[in-house]
């Protein structure tokens, strides 16, 4: 019993230590219109703090981004100022900013449950 606790728990860490160190400085914009780009993000959200990478969502048959973005920002406060300050209007149409937190995959469930 002590040794399948012991794993359990070496799992656990393995979990804590694999999820991103930028955790609670990235947040997740959706409604994002398809003729919005990297920099109209960047651009809008800098005036909240310094502004690590913008990341966009593509369709693979389209070629267009899907509606949905992450910041990354050099702090916590950035993104907790851009969370705060709601709502946001770009290019015409409400952006909906969330934190972001970030999902166990499947296969991480299972080493959780072992």
């Amino acid at each position: 019993m002590r040794s399948l606790a012991r794993g359990v728990t070496t799992n656990i860490s393995k979990l804590i230590e694999a999820r991103p160190k930028n955790t609670g400085q990235t947040v997740y914009l959706t409604h994002v219109k398809w003729v919005t780009g990297k920099s109209q993000l960047e651009h809008y959200f800098k005036r909240y703090g310094s502004i690590q990478s913008v990341n966009m969502f593509y369709d693979p048959d389209t070629g267009l981004h899907r509606g949905f973005a992450s910041i990354t920002f050099d702090s916590k406060d950035g993104a907790n100022k851009a969370i705060e300050q709601r709502p946001h209007v770009i290019d015409g149409d409400r952006v909906d900013v969330e934190p972001y937190i970030p999902l166990i995959s499947k296969n991480k469930k299972k080493d959780l449950m072992l």
